[in-house]
């Protein structure tokens, strides 16, 4: 039987679990947990070397329980993942995402407002570097030709990308490294995740207190953004401009703008945001242009933080961060989302990667 694994990080759980996806029908069965990870909150997938980085934070860090970023070897028969070894991290990570050589991790800090690089756990003990990514940083994301990495400073309204030709490595007591440039977007929007187009010419923005999704030209030589199309993911849902979070900020309740997670399909042929106030999916239709149309709304789970897409293209999976579930959707031919399964989760699924190993 074809199936696709599929790994769910839960924060409050303590856990990674584990789950195989029926190919066809699009079916759960659970395979597995792997417990010791308190606060696991992001992952990268290492898909050559089944290995699976799991980022495991708490609001408040202390030199007695750093942050730090757990290997996991990962079983392509049983789906089992082992912890191997494990790298305390001098801030928190709320995004970790794998750095051209597979040897080395980009983290970015949401509370410390930076980007660091790191190697891998269990790659000895290289230095730390720093780079100027800007206020409440909320992604790192490596472009398709490994060239840059480009990070989105949801505090300062900014995405900035970093040129890796190994010119400006730096060092642990080095300043941090200065951005290759960087594009201003609308005050107050709070850029959070973006995604990359296959050839790496087209970015996708998802902001998380404006609701919008920007799309943007990429130079595929400079790194350059430039702004083709802004879309709205929150139209007709009645909410508020939402507001920067920390643990010393007051919740602003359920009337707000709160997005979290964006998907591609590997075809590039759509578009998936979450908005978490009103547990909704949006869906968009990507033109042979790369510009996006608006088609609707789903409902999900609740709380929904974290999404993926099969290797297949067929399926989308939304975790529900309040709801203690994950739930499978057929992706249509008209980018309609239909509900084929549902499975509990540990406690505050936040993050989901899919597995197809050869």
């Amino acid at each position: 039987m074809s199936r696709s694994l599929v790994y769910i990080a839960c924060a409050t759980g303590g856990a990674v679990d584990a789950f195989a996806l029926d190919a066809e029908s699009g079916a759960l069965e659970r395979l597995g947990r792997t417990e010791g990870l308190s606060h696991a909150s992001s992952m990268a997938l290492d898909t050559e070397r089944g290995m699976l980085y799991a980022a495991c934070n708490i609001d408040r860090p202390s030199p007695e329980v750093p942050p730090r970023v757990v290997a996991l070897s990962l079983d392509p028969t049983s789906g089992g993942a082992a912890q191997v070894a494990s790298r305390d991290l001098p801030v928190t990570t709320c995004y970790v995402s794998l750095a051209p050589g597979r040897d080395e991790l980009f983290g970015a800090s949401y509370h410390e407002g930076q980007l660091i690089r790191f190697p891998v756990p269990g790659n000895g003990d290289g230095s730390v570097r720093t780079y100027a990514s800007g206020a409440n940083t909320h992604c790192a994301v490596v472009s398709p030709d490994g060239r840059f990495v480009y990070a989105a400073s949801l505090g300062d309204d900014r995405l900035s990308w970093f040129r890796l030709d190994g010119t400006n490595r730096g060092g642990a007591d080095d300043d941090a490294i200065a951005a290759s440039g960087h594009v201003a977007v609308e005050h107050g929007s709070g850029p959070r995740h973006l995604r990359f187009n296959a050839s790496g010419d087209r970015v996708y923005v998802l902001h998380e207190l404006s609701g919008d999704v920007s799309v943007f030209e990429r130079d595929t030589e400079t790194g350059h953004l430039g702004l083709l199309q802004i879309v709205s993911a929150v139209e007709g849902l009645d909410l508020s401009r939402g507001a920067v979070r920390s643990p010393s900020t007051q919740d602003p309740g359920q009337s707000v703008i709160w997005c979290a997670d964006l998907r591609l399909t590997p075809d590039g042929g759509f578009l998936f945001a979450s908005e978490r106030s009103t547990s909704t999916i949006a869906a968009f239709r990507v033109d042979g242009g790369g510009l996006v149309e608006f088609l609707g709304h789903t409902p999900t789970e609740a709380q929904p933080r974290g999404t993926a897409i099969d290797p297949s293209g067929r399926f989308l999976l939304v975790c529900g961060e309040r709801s203690e579930h994950v739930s499978v959707y057929r992706i249509g031919g008209d980018g309609s989302l239909t509900s084929v399964a549902r499975a509990r989760t540990s406690g505050g699924p936040l993050w989901i990667e899919c597995w197809m190993p050869a």
